[in-house]
């Protein structure tokens, strides 16, 4: 069994899910494929926007997110989580890098360290000097991972992740797919379990 995880590490909901997703393999026996899309590219084709645009003029809306995140955390006991200065963030390179990883065979480890920087430690991974001493600080060979991020066949496979996902129904991260279902955010992991624990 395996659920396709619809994801850009731009979204905190999406290290919210990461850091639930052990737990919840533990309990389901279900393995997870790991899709690297670009959020902004799923925004765009399917016309969608991100809250803090689309709910720009609803202050309470923008207000009540900040309170469901935190009792969220308090109720995941995510504690390292720190919003990140520099967010809205440019997560292309980074979301390159992510299939470069899957390439070389080093994604889990890469994925730790670039949510861990980004989500955790406040650093602006934009910047792709910074993004460069991070992985090597963390015994990542960055060089290898730039030669695969900059080629046009990573380039073209991002694309394409984006494309499929929103042709499958995607119109935000984080998105999951199981059977034929779809499952939107982090609050709908629960709906998800139901439905895995439901097919037996």
């Amino acid at each position: 069994m395996k659920v396709d995880f619809i994801f850009d590490v731009a979204s905190p909901n999406a290290y919210f899910c990461h850091k639930l997703i052990p737990d919840f393999k533990k309990r389901t026996g279900v393995e997870f494929e790991y899709i690297p899309c670009l959020l902004g590219g799923i925004m765009k084709l399917s016309g969608n926007q991100p809250p803090f645009v689309a709910f720009a003029d609803i202050p309470n809306k923008n207000k009540y997110q900040s309170i469901e995140i935190e009792r969220f955390i308090k109720q995941h006991h995510l504690k390292e989580f720190k919003f990140n200065s520099s967010f809205p963030m440019n997560t292309v390179q980074l979301q390159r890098g992510a299939l470069a990883a899957q390439e070389l065979g080093i994604f889990e480890r890469y994925l730790e360290v670039i949510l861990g920087a980004m989500w955790e430690k406040d650093i602006n991974l934009a910047d792709l000097d910074i993004l460069k001493s991070t992985l090597s600080e963390n015994n990542i060979d960055a060089e290898s991972l730039i030669g695969i991020i900059t080629s046009q066949a990573c380039k073209d496979k991002l694309i394409a992740n984006t494309t499929d996902a929103v042709n499958r129904g995607a119109f935000g991260v984080p998105t999951f797919f199981y059977d034929d279902q779809i499952f939107f955010g982090k609050d709908h992991l629960h709906q998800l379990e139901e439905y895995i624990n439901s097919k037996g």
